[in-house]
């Protein structure tokens, strides 16, 4: 039911993102919820189809041994989803700032160009 629920609400952030686009505006960061409802989403997929299929779900190899072996790449791969494009934390560092309007992080190198941040090694 939940991940039904979780769908349904990544459904329609996307056509939200789809409905800006198609009026000329540049999509604001509900992109980041939809991908942050979505990394977990697919992990919690593949969690629970690998306990569907249990033992049987670790051999590649034949035609039906590879169709197990889908939900084995999907298990394995999943994580990366949660990486790319922006961590969990950055996106809801994103979600905090810009959707729900809390303050941004404290940064005291927020107007220091990049090869000027100290460094120990410098």
């Amino acid at each position: 039911m939940e991940t039904a629920l979780l769908e349904w609400c990544r459904r329609l952030i996307a056509c939200r993102s789809i409905t800006a686009l198609s009026r000329g505006a540049v999509p604001g960061p509900e992109n980041s919820i939809g991908k942050l409802v979505a990394g977990s989403m697919l992990q919690d997929i593949a969690t629970h189809a690998m306990d569907l299929e249990g033992a049987a779900g670790v051999f590649t190899g034949d035609a039906e041994e590879e169709a197990h072996g889908q939900f084995q790449a999907m298990l394995l791969g999943s994580p990366s989803m949660r990486i790319a494009g922006g961590t969990d934390e950055i996106l809801r560092n994103i979600i905090a700032e810009r959707v729900l309007g809390l303050p941004g992080d404290i940064r005291v190198d927020k107007d220091v160009p990049f090869n000027k941040i100290p460094t120990k090694g410098r």
